[in-house]
């Protein structure tokens, strides 16, 4: 047994196995390359069966009847004696353990996932990965929303290397609750669009709440991700970018300091001295605020696109709404993503069946059916318009308006590597966009603002900021010093703006 599944048995929570019990064989990938076996075996030779082994750390591999596994039993039926797929679940810190060991020995799964703090650039520079354009057809690449390959993202030299296995991923949305707003005496169906209607609602609400429902609750015992928060609430001013919190890519330069970042937080503080946060907001931990606010503690709730699942998880009977985020000026935000991810599934380059495994990814992992899931699910959406326009498939009428914000307010935005795939090296010195490095990181230091009445925003800022582009530049100056070529322009995108996405002309306009 493969190098990577000795090192998983000890180490890994959940070991599944799915092996097929079915009926017919299928027929050849029908992209006109040809197979590495032939289909037909003669009567003095019987075919050997082709084992693929996936492994990753996803939630959609975890039990049985989590969509991954179930669209692989599927599979291993259809193609029962001639392709058997092993997956194998674990909790990412495991994964890691096993897939580092896996490629110490050069003897990697068919399909993996790549290793954490690693981009499918570096994976395919190492030599680990094999290009998937022999092993898919062009009706397959072709389902998927506009934007999903780009050259240095996922693509490299023209090859495909992996695939997206979501679509439009919104960082920042409000969930307010419905009943504890027309307790409060407000209209249910019409949540805040300003920062004053923000405050003046969440004062409304903690008034009438008697010490026990507070106007705004978020998971400040998580400050990784409150960057996001304060993100959503200023998207209409500051040229956003989902991916790249507090920094602007139309100046090449962070915004921690700008006066929109800085009134966003003097607002939590003002809040703050209202009453109108829940106190427990400043330890909470994301689980933690899934129950308050979804037993009526709390109004307001500003997060990621994952939290109207999971609040439907834990507090099923839970009356709520959602909405862009409020603004300063009221006007409709817009959030840039890239659909194109920098890490995914990819196929070794040390498999010894990558047609059936192109064949698995065509037509299980990578299908319509599995990514049907991935709406039916409430979680996100896919990375294929035609399922995400299909309101046949939202779980719950909630998802309809989740449908709309993404639409209504995301946008694809520059990509630096597009520019020049060396940046993705300032990245990796970096750690993250975010730096974390530095500290305290932002959101504990946001934390520190909100705890402490006695410190200032602004300078607290200006000096945050001032660290950040620092930090910035001495990661330009490191990667250039081992020999390549970044320059901050490389980050730097004039003509993108956020209302619109950004194409190829814009890119071409850039260069002349």
């Amino acid at each position: 047994m493969k190098t990577f599944f000795r090192w998983l048995v000890p180490v890994m929570a959940v070991l599944l196995i799915i092996s097929g019990c079915g009926s017919n064989g299928g027929s050849g990938n029908g992209n006109g390359t040809k197979p590495e076996q032939s289909s037909k075996p003669s009567a003095t030779d019987t075919k050997k069966e082709a084992v693929i082994t996936v492994a990753g750390f996803d939630d959609f591999w975890k039990g049985e009847d989590s969509p991954g596994m179930i669209i692989t039993k599927q599979f291993n039926e259809k193609y029962k004696g001639e392709i058997k797929v092993e997956v194998r679940y674990m909790p990412t810190s495991e994964y890691n353990t096993a897939i580092q060991a896996s490629i110490a020995s050069n003897d990697l799964p068919d399909i993996f996932l790549t290793p954490q703090g690693m981009d499918v650039r570096q994976v395919v520079t190492n030599g680990w990965a094999a290009p998937l354009d022999d092993f898919v057809s062009e009706e397959w690449k072709a389902q998927f929303m506009e934007g999903s390959f780009q050259e240095g993202t996922n693509m490299i030299d023209g090859k495909i290397y992996t695939w997206p296995l979501r679509g439009l991923n919104h960082r920042s949305i409000l969930h307010y609750n419905k009943k504890v707003m027309r307790d409060a005496s407000l209209d249910p169906e019409k949540p805040p669009k300003t920062w004053d209607e923000l405050r003046e609602m969440a004062k409304i609400i903690t008034e009438k709440g008697g010490g026990k429902t507070f106007g705004l609750v978020f998971a400040g015992g998580q400050p990784l991700e409150l960057d996001q928060m304060i993100l959503g609430m200023t998207a209409s001013q500051v040229p956003t970018h989902g991916n790249l919190p507090g920094f602007d890519l139309t100046t090449g330069s962070y915004v921690y300091d700008s006066p929109a970042w800085i009134g966003a937080i003097e607002l939590l503080q003002q809040m703050k001295k209202d009453g109108s946060i829940m106190p427990a907001s400043y330890s909470m931990k994301p689980a933690e605020t899934n129950v308050f606010f979804g037993e009526n503690l709390a109004g307001f709730l500003i997060d990621p696109r994952h939290r109207m699942w999971q609040i439907k998880r834990d507090a099923p009977d839970a009356e709520f709404g959602l909405a862009p985020v409020p603004q300063q000026d009221g006007e409709l935000p817009y959030y840039g993503q890239n659909v194109a991810n920098v890490a995914g599934y990819v196929l070794s380059a040390t498999s010894k069946n990558k047609e059936a495994a192109g064949k698995y990814i065509e037509e299980a992992f990578g299908s319509k059916e599995f990514f049907k899931s991935t709406i039916q699910s409430g979680a996100s959406l896919s990375p294929i318009d035609e399922l995400n326009a299909d309101e046949s498939l939202y779980p719950y009428p909630e998802y309809k308006v989740f449908y709309d914000i993404h639409v209504n307010t995301m946008r694809e935005a520059p990509n630096y590597v597009n520019l020049n795939p060396d940046t993705a090296l300032v990245i990796g010195e970096l750690g993250h966009i975010r730096q974390p490095k530095i500290k305290p990181t932002f959101g504990e230091l946001l934390m520190n603002l909100l705890v402490d009445d006695k410190m200032d925003a602004a300078a607290a800022m200006k000096d945050y900021n001032a660290k950040m582009n620092a930090g910035m530049k001495a990661a330009i100056e490191k990667v250039n010093a081992s020999g390549k070529k970044v320059s901050l322009d490389d980050f730097i995108f004039p003509n993108w703006d956020p209302s619109k996405d950004y194409t190829e002309s814009d890119y071409e306009a850039l260069k002349k």
